[in-house]
């Protein structure tokens, strides 16, 4: 038996804002103010009431929000910042825009996030930040790294742009960096209907020009989405919680540092069997993803990260979106506990 099933399902979520959508786009047509008016003003604030600081800058997008972040502290050429390998490539993409030279650390084997001893180890004279990822909501344990950066006077940086709503002891992520930033690209937990990103500076101010900045159309929809996001993240939070029920004994499941509360962008596992089990789901109409094939380099002379290379080949995400019904995701569930019962 097979049932369709969709990994992301953006026209899903977006068509029960139709109505809202409509009044907001009329209302910013009404006022012939498109760029850096009330709409975007009344996000920020928004935004920043809801992560519990600020004030934030609502950018384009995540990977800009990251180079107006790390441009502001005066990270340039000459500098290097220590991130991990295994990330979306805008990270380091971010990094190379200002001048400064990316280098690439191995991740923790359990939450796939910055490893603390591989970073340590690549601690030079130029070493200027550290720049955690909070990779898909999941943190490291960021108490080590605040010490770390304190002791040798280096930047933390915190890419959140899948972590918005995530905790790390009873603390919004991205509130323990010097600055920190989010990604509403239209499959993040909050996303916009078009790219976006905001940025978090706690002594610094940001200065981007107008052109970088995020429209008042998309300020308006996000605002109309934000008011349901913790909703939202609750009902990832119990699908993820189902998932590790079920399949904890068969594969490994992606971990958070303890004491934090994970969004649950992706509920990612790892597998020796990912290309057959994978395969076998697509031919029940199963729908998964895999971030990411493979680490990245930015053709850099570093030392291989061993545990990034393993969870390249071993990372396999299943669809925990919130409108994922019930019966799509006991169909899931059975449908892997099928595919081990057969090896």
């Amino acid at each position: 038996m097979a049932m369709p099933v969709s990994f992301y399902d953006v026209r899903g979520e977006n068509r029960a804002f139709l109505e809202e959508f409509r009044q907001a786009f009329e209302r910013i047509l009404g006022s012939g103010r498109f760029v850096l008016g009330q709409e975007i003003k009344e996000l920020e604030r928004e935004l920043s009431d809801y992560l519990g600081f600020g004030p934030l800058v609502c950018v384009k997008s995540g990977t800009d929000a990251l180079y107006f972040g790390m441009k502001a502290l005066g990270i340039g050429p000459g500098d290097e910042v220590i991130t991990p390998s295994f990330t979306f490539p805008g990270t380091i993409t971010a990094i190379l825009r200002t001048g400064a030279q990316p280098v690439l650390s191995d991740i923790d084997p359990d939450t796939l996030c910055l490893s603390f001893e591989s970073c340590q180890s690549l601690l030079t004279a130029k070493t200027k930040a550290v720049l955690l990822v909070h990779l898909f909501g999941n943190c490291a344990n960021i108490d080590r790294f605040i010490n770390l950066c304190q002791k040798q006077n280096l930047i933390l940086i915190e890419d959140a742009a899948q972590a918005i709503g995530s905790e790390y002891r009873g603390r919004k992520l991205g509130g323990f960096g010097a600055i920190s930033t989010f990604s509403f690209y239209p499959t993040k937990n909050l996303g916009a209907l078009g790219n976006g990103g905001a940025v978090f500076a706690r002594d610094t101010p940001i200065n981007c020009e107008t052109s970088a900045r995020l429209d008042e159309f998309q300020a308006a929809f996000l605002r109309v989405k934000l008011r349901q996001l913790d909703f939202w993240l609750a009902r990832r939070r119990q699908l993820a919680e189902r998932y590790r029920s079920a399949l904890s004994p068969l594969v490994k499941i992606v971990q958070s540092a303890p004491g934090s509360l994970p969004n649950f962008h992706q509920f990612a596992l790892l597998t020796r069997h990912r290309d057959a089990l994978r395969s076998f789901l697509a031919s029940k109409g199963i729908e998964t993803m895999i971030y990411y094939p493979q680490p990245t380099t930015a053709g850099s002379q570093q030392p291989r990260a061993e545990e990034a290379e393993r969870a390249s080949q071993e990372i396999l995400c299943l669809p925990i979106r919130h409108n994922l019904t019930d019966a799509e995701q006991e169909f899931i569930i059975n449908t892997i506990l099928d595919f081990f019962k057969r090896l």
